[in-house]
């Protein structure tokens, strides 16, 4: 699997599915939702009003970008309430996305789940859980998922440049971590601007 991590924003990423999540209490949507829904002309603002998106946990919508934004599509994921969201549920939902990306043959995402002070999870520490609970799904469910598409896998992290030291940290330590038990070959870019990749 290759973790790749970007300076540029989520919306600019080469990837066949962006992952956003948003809260079933939090209006105005914030963070990469927000940044969606602009680049959408506030066709997530239209869906919350006409009741088609809610924020209920695990409600998933894929929604085209219509070319508004480099990926084609973007798979919502209700989190459900702000005080609920913390880093069980951050691994419980990267399984239940991994096998909805795995039923759409899509094996290059980017995830841009929240993250802050006010959610109590940060965003290095998201990485790391999102990247075990992914690990944990595929040892559970391996026969679920065709070998060359768990191969080809590639996550993209692209939160900005301000929060790249902390995302690979956590990459890092999820790679650490799990040792033999998930290949992972990190992307990142370095200070001189050229990539550079850690097996």
């Amino acid at each position: 699997m290759d973790v790749i991590l970007s300076k540029e924003k989520v919306d600019l990423q080469e990837c066949g599915v962006l992952i956003s999540g948003f809260f079933l209490d939090e209006r105005p949507l914030r963070g990469s939702s927000g940044l969606i829904d602009w680049r959408l002309n506030g066709k997530l603002s239209r869906f919350l009003n006409q009741k088609k998106l809610t924020g209920e946990w695990k409600h998933e919508t894929l929604i085209p970008t219509q070319r508004r934004m480099r990926p084609p599509m973007v798979l919502l994921l209700g989190l459900g309430r702000v005080r609920e969201y913390s880093y069980l549920r951050l691994r419980e939902i990267s399984t239940y996305f991994l096998k909805i990306l795995n039923g759409l043959n899509n094996s290059e995402v980017c995830l841009s789940l929240p993250y802050e002070e006010r959610y109590n999870v940060d965003c290095g520490k998201s990485a790391e859980v999102l990247i075990e609970g992914i690990a944990d799904c595929l040892d559970r469910d391996r026969d679920s998922f065709r070998e060359e598409w768990i191969n080809n896998l590639k996550l993209f992290f692209a939160e900005g440049e301000e929060w790249l030291p902390e995302i690979l940290f956590g990459v890092e330590t999820a790679k650490s971590i799990l040792g033999d038990r998930l290949r992972i070959s990190i992307v990142s870019p370095s200070e001189d601007g050229v990539s550079g990749n850690w097996e």
